[in-house]
């Protein structure tokens, strides 16, 4: 049964209100006050309807219903799409508007709105040689931005707020597309034209951001209580609340508080395999620089995880890695894998028994939290024998199974090291020190986040944990490995009674990894 909003804009176009029916029709399904899109295809198949609208109209009216479109089901979605662009081709004379109902604005937006940037980007720049408005400027920054063409999406949006200063609200835009790279500073600036040009809705969304942005170039945790006041003072308070809740969790400590995951290139494909389904038993993967050990067993691992049988991987570097990852610091330092070559090491270390696997996979299947798994780990170290204790280097290697698979292969390897680090700090400290001085692998992050962790529960610590950090610090290589860079950055973080400059260090380090 037909609703009395659809008869009511049925009436309007009818009796030649026509101008008055497509606002009131684009209105009620932008509210949300009518969900029956039947007349769109109706008007939009009207041959006249730029002849009876006006071409303003029927181009404001594309422009409104653009999200509407967006949720119908595809078939009706690509024919509605494909009579918007009938419309466009149609129009044969148009004014220079400086909004959204610009002919050729529309129409970019309707190709973004369509995943297909490189038409939009045609459509708007042809629109900008027929005349520069404000919003051609800024929707030819938007779409450049669509493309990642940073440098014109800022000279374009740049522009935009140059012809009209007192709309800034591409910047947001902008700014949101840097934040989402973790880029703080640029995102900052950015947010920060809006607050300039004062636009109070827009305005709603940048200062929240802004101070977000400053909190996370500096860490200084009175930009943290300027956010709880904008999120106590807005009316809505939705970004502001969205960017304290991302606040917290940006200051807790990974592998502490929670632990982090691999950000090796192999591990994040086989995350990509395993999201998209593929099941096939031989996967081979070629990168620019050798993996470590326990990345490449990982996804091993995770690829019998997710085919629920043993399959083939192969791996082919270009290049070693730099510190080599097979070397130890030492004869002190464990040796958890032999390397034949750089893409195959073979474990140097025996299967653990099923006693000492158990004792550490009940530790791994705890929630965690380093300080809850440390004294934990007291209790299994003490059920531990002097010559079982190398076991606990094996189940670094063969971790045991887990008993429903909750977790990725790729995460469990991980956990299960954290675990077994714990056990064996807790036989003796020294294990610490023979992990960090051993090969670089995935086990030397658990090794000095508890040194850094302990240094910040007892003081006793803090010379012990500093050598160890800066042992580490010399070893991890700066080309490759951002996973141990974040890891370390933040462990050391940790470190207590340094000087600001050392903390400031170690947080800028940390946010420079993030960046995409």
């Amino acid at each position: 049964m037909r609703s009395e909003i659809v008869k009511e804009a049925e009436h309007l176009y009818e009796t030649g209100k026509v101008s008055e029916a497509l606002r009131y029709y684009a209105t009620c399904l932008w509210r949300g006050e009518e969900d029956n899109t039947e007349l769109l295809e109706v008007w939009l198949s009207d041959k006249e309807l730029v002849t009876r609208a006006g071409e303003q109209e029927a181009c404001l009216f594309i422009a409104s219903i653009l999200f509407t479109i967006d949720r119908c089901e595809e078939a009706l979605r690509e024919r509605l799409r494909q009579l918007c662009h009938d419309v466009f081709e149609s129009i044969t004379e148009y004014a220079d508007r400086a909004d959204t109902s610009d002919r050729f604005v529309a129409e970019c937006n309707l190709y973004r709105h369509e995943k297909k940037p490189e038409k939009a980007l045609e459509v708007i720049l042809k629109g900008l040689e027929q005349g520069a408005t404000t919003s051609r400027y800024t929707f030819a920054g938007l779409t450049y931005l669509d493309l990642e063409r940073e440098e014109e999406a800022e000279r374009y949006i740049a522009l935009g707020l140059e012809s009209d200063p007192g709309n800034a609200s591409a910047y947001n835009d902008l700014g949101d597309y840097y934040f989402r790279k973790r880029r703080w500073r640029k995102a900052g600036e950015c947010y920060y034209k809006v607050l300039e040009a004062g636009d109070y809705n827009d305005c709603g969304w940048a200062e929240p951001s802004w101070i977000f942005c400053c909190f996370m170039e500096d860490a200084e945790p009175y930009e943290l209580e300027r956010l709880l006041l904008c999120a106590a003072g807005s009316t809505g308070g939705g970004r502001a609340q969205e960017l304290c809740r991302m606040a917290i969790f940006e200051m807790m400590t990974p592998n502490v508080d929670y632990l982090g995951s691999s950000s090796e290139s192999i591990v994040n494909a086989v995350r990509s395999m395993r999201e998209n389904g593929t099941t096939s038993g031989v996967v081979r993967c070629a990168t620019t620089c050798q993996e470590s050990a326990s990345s490449i067993n990982a996804v091993r691992l995770a690829i019998e995880q997710i085919c629920g049988e043993p399959s083939a991987f192969e791996l082919s570097s270009s290049r070693a890695q730099n510190p080599p990852l097979d070397e130890t610091l030492d004869d002190e330092g464990v040796v958890l894998w032999r390397y034949p070559d750089i893409n195959t090491p073979i474990a140097a270390v025996g299967r653990p028994s099923d006693y000492v696997s158990g004792l550490v996979g009940e530790l791994a299947a705890e929630e965690f939290s380093l300080g809850a798994w440390y004294e934990a780990a007291g209790e299994y170290a003490a059920k531990i024998s002097e010559t079982q204790r190398e076991e606990l280097y094996g189940a670094m290697v063969f971790p045991p199974k887990q008993k429903d698979n909750r977790i990725p292969a790729e995460d469990w390897l991980f956990q299960v090291q954290f675990a077994a680090v714990c056990i064996l700090a807790r036989v003796s400290l020294h294990e610490i020190d023979r992990i960090c001085r051993g090969q670089l692998d995935w086990p030397i992050i658990p090794a000095f986040t508890l040194a850094a962790w302990l240094a910040s529960q007892d003081p006793s610590y803090i010379e012990w944990a500093k050598e160890l950090l800066n042992l580490v610090e010399n070893r991890i290589s700066r080309d490759n490995y951002c996973f141990f860079e974040q890891a370390y950055t933040c462990a050391a973080y940790l470190l207590p009674d340094q000087e600001e400059a050392y903390y400031t260090k170690m947080w800028r380090w940390r946010q420079s990894l993030s960046e995409g």
